[in-house]
């Protein structure tokens, strides 16, 4: 990759970057996220094991169940513990996620409530939700997808959606909910495309664990109010992306006051404090 390219090209909101320019685009839900997710991390789901159990949690909902495998991965080692759950329910919009999650629910003989509904309209969805939840989660950095226009605006939009989730949690229950590390993002703005590659490299990738294998991925536009993440898949040569509106942590923190109290702040599931990390993580319990 050319020294000369900026990280901050507006061409990369749309267009791969040159050295990748002959890579077909593909739908990052279907023919990105199977392979890029990769395999479960026994201590990530250990992590929320841990949560469920030691707060003596009983009704789940993760909001944005994706492929279902935090969730099928949080259930399994439940039932091997003989922990016993009240209810276990997914939300989801997408339809090739539904899919996806039902599919591998049926194949692993878990039973889940699937609820359609889109945040915007929360708590309606088909079917209806007709209980509150004590533990209800969001990862993989998904409330970073709706926004746009300016940064208050998309703070104005996810404390709407925020609010709505307050309403499928009970009084002292938890909301477990994560953004990417914008603010790490957001150091990388200047540098040019090779060494924002370079400065990407984890050694420890979280939610995701087929990346380092064939799929290279880097923010390839970046600016105060979308952020623009490439994925490139180097055996299949196709890419796709994902549009993101920054949250940065102080942000966070604000919106998640107006109906939580935020307990925890995790960065990669360790409560040190770190510049670089994927995500930042927030336990925060409803008040």
């Amino acid at each position: 990759m050319s020294e000369k390219q900026f990280i901050n090209s507006l061409p990369y909101i749309s267009n791969p970057v040159e050295e990748f320019r002959d890579f077909e685009f593909v739908s990052w839900e279907k023919e990105i996220y199977p392979k890029f997710k990769g395999i479960l991390k026994k201590q990530e789901i250990d992590f929320f094991v841990n949560i469920i159990t030691g707060k003596k949690l009983k009704s789940i909902l993760d909001l944005g169940v994706g492929g279902g495998l935090e969730l099928g991965g949080i259930i399994k080692t439940l039932n091997g513990m003989d922990y016993k759950l009240k209810t276990v329910e997914a939300n989801e919009v997408n339809d090739e996620f539904i899919m996806q999650a039902s599919t591998y629910f049926y194949r692993n003989n878990i039973h889940v409530l699937m609820h359609k509904g889109n945040w915007i309209d929360l708590p309606y969805a088909t079917p209806p939700y007709d209980h509150q939840f004590d533990f209800v989660f969001l990862t993989g950095n998904s409330l970073s997808y709706l926004g746009g226009g300016s940064r208050e605006y998309t703070k104005d939009g996810i404390t709407s959606i925020i609010a709505k989730f307050s309403k499928l949690i009970s009084k002292n229950g938890y909301l477990f909910i994560d953004t990417r590390n914008f603010d790490y993002i957001h150091s990388l703005m200047n540098l040019p495309i090779k060494e924002v590659v370079k400065n990407f490299h984890f050694d420890y990738t979280v939610y995701y664990h087929g990346s380092e294998k064939d799929i290279i991925v880097f923010p390839a536009y970046i600016s105060d109010t979308i952020v623009v993440l490439h994925y490139y898949d180097v055996k299949r040569k196709v890419w796709g992306k994902l549009d993101y509106f920054p949250l940065y942590e102080h942000d966070m923190v604000e919106i998640l006051s107006h109906h939580f109290e935020v307990e925890k702040i995790y960065h990669d599931f360790s409560e040190e404090a770190k510049k670089k990390s994927i995500f930042i993580q927030y336990l925060a319990r409803k008040k």
